[in-house]
């Protein structure tokens, strides 16, 4: 049914107003948000290429988020730091979207990146 058809039976009072607004706008549905399971580290260091290649081989296969919850479960309802208002748990369930990129450039130039699958 068109807008003006809608509006003609609204008119002619066929319809009531609720019902028009129902056929004027519909409900626009949620995407559901696909979950990650794992989270993948990259880390590097500009000053030391070796220690960098030894961080990014302990990294080298993803974490499972489940084994990162098991590890924080004491510190999820504190503070991440006093300037970052935010819970730890609240950050946990941020980056539990898939497909979520942290990108993190330290002063000294060291760059993270963080990547969930």
């Amino acid at each position: 049914m068109t807008k003006y058809e809608v509006l003609n039976e609204l008119s002619s009072n066929e319809i009531d107003p609720k019902k028009a607004y129902e056929l004027l706008y519909p409900k626009i549905k949620k995407r559901k948000v696909r979950r990650a399971r794992f989270v993948k580290l990259k880390i590097k260091i500009p000053e030391s290429k070796g220690v960098s290649a030894f961080v990014n081989t302990l990294f080298l296969f993803p974490i499972p988020i489940s084994f990162l919850k098991f590890f924080l479960r004491k510190r999820l309802d504190k503070p991440i730091d006093d300037e970052i208002p935010m819970s730890i748990k609240d950050l946990i369930d941020m980056a539990m979207v898939k497909g979520t990129f942290i990108e993190v450039i330290a002063e000294d130039k060291t760059h993270i990146l963080i990547k969930t699958i």
